[in-house]
């Protein structure tokens, strides 16, 4: 378990990876790069990625080769971190080989909704193929939800997944696949921080992404698609685990009849002081400010706390985060963007 005495070591061999993280200053020489390729060799040469990134190719690379090897890059860091984690399957570390797991099973979902029955093997993450607890090439090859459900028999995904995968051959709802998967993730990492003083800090981790999640959910639905999303049906998409609002407030925020009706009650909840206000601004990503309240809490607990699982969560959310901002600086660049346009969206 996380509390035993080698899994201390995880402290300090989590802070000397994150700081080895990119600096302000990094991204802001990437945002200056003249091409992708001049982006992918300075991330080849960087202590942080300089292993896991050492072969990829910078000529004519895809976003979606980029993004995999990002992602082999996340879980070779967390691999090295679990070494000292003395207990079967990890224990509360587990948790993010649950989120890879589930990230797959989302994306095949979401490629069969849009019609595309054989698209998902060339996506398949190699790196995780001998790590899951289903078999990823029994995925690429399900060609209906259904067989995607026999796939992951005799996993909890199976339970899960279960009432919301249609059996008549009807059209498969991502939504509802999307909402019982995170619900599940959340309830389970959740239920695996272990009591403590440090609790409290961890499980702030995994409360804030569930509550942006359904904040991010609302505004979508209410600025893009109004027409799509009855009150009803956005308070059933909830994976409701409030943070700093009410189950109560997040369900009147469903409820708002447009997306001005929100943005006032956004605004005027204590939301809006923890993750910023939103301005509605079409040209604007108002799920910026919020995850970098997310980023600048994990780097706070980082860096003050001593407790296994805290420091673990938190490393693994800015490795998350900082994906996520490269994938950003990247598209800039490649759609030659100034810094300044670019910026706005990093969660820095």
């Amino acid at each position: 378990m996380l509390n035993r005495l080698s899994a201390l070591a995880i402290v300090p061999k989590a802070k000397a990876i994150a700081a080895r993280r990119l600096t302000p200053a990094d991204y802001d020489e990437l945002m200056r790069k003249g091409s992708v390729l001049e982006i992918v060799a300075a991330l080849r040469a960087h202590p942080y990625f300089k292993d896991s990134l050492a072969g990829l190719s910078g000529a004519n690379i895809h976003r979606e080769q980029l993004e995999q090897a990002l992602a082999r890059d996340i879980f070779y860091k967390y691999e090295s971190l679990l070494h000292y984690v003395s207990s079967k399957g990890g224990g509360f570390a587990s948790f993010f080989m649950m989120r890879c797991e589930i990230e797959e099973l989302l994306e095949k979902l979401r490629l069969l909704a849009m019609g595309f029955r054989h698209h998902y093997i060339a996506r398949l993450p190699g790196f995780l193929a001998d790590k899951t607890s289903f078999s990823l090439i029994r995925l690429a090859k399900a060609e209906t939800p259904a067989e995607c459900l026999d796939v992951v028999a005799g996993t909890p995904y199976a339970r899960v997944l279960e009432p919301v995968i249609p059996k008549d051959g009807a059209k498969l709802d991502h939504l509802l696949c999307e909402h019982a998967l995170w619900s599940y993730y959340f309830e389970t990492a959740l239920a695996q921080v272990r009591a403590g003083r440090n609790a409290a800090q961890t499980r702030r981790l995994f409360l804030m992404e569930a509550e942006i999640y359904d904040l991010d959910l609302i505004w979508r639905a209410k600025a893009f698609f109004p027409a799509d999303f009855t009150p009803e049906r956005l308070r059933a998409l909830l994976v409701c685990r409030p943070a700093v609002l009410s189950a109560k407030a997040l369900r009147q925020m469903a409820d708002a009849p447009d997306a001005k009706a929100f943005l006032q009650l956004y605004n005027a909840s204590r939301a809006a002081q923890v993750y910023g206000a939103r301005s509605g601004d079409p040209a604007a990503d108002d799920n910026t400010a919020p995850q970098r309240a997310w980023c600048r809490t994990a780097e706070r607990l980082l860096h003050f706390s001593s407790a296994p699982q805290t420091v673990l969560a938190a490393l693994l959310c800015l490795a998350t985060i900082d994906r996520s901002n490269i994938i950003n600086v990247v598209e800039g660049v490649r759609y030659s963007l100034p810094p300044a346009e670019i910026r706005a969206f990093l969660k820095l």
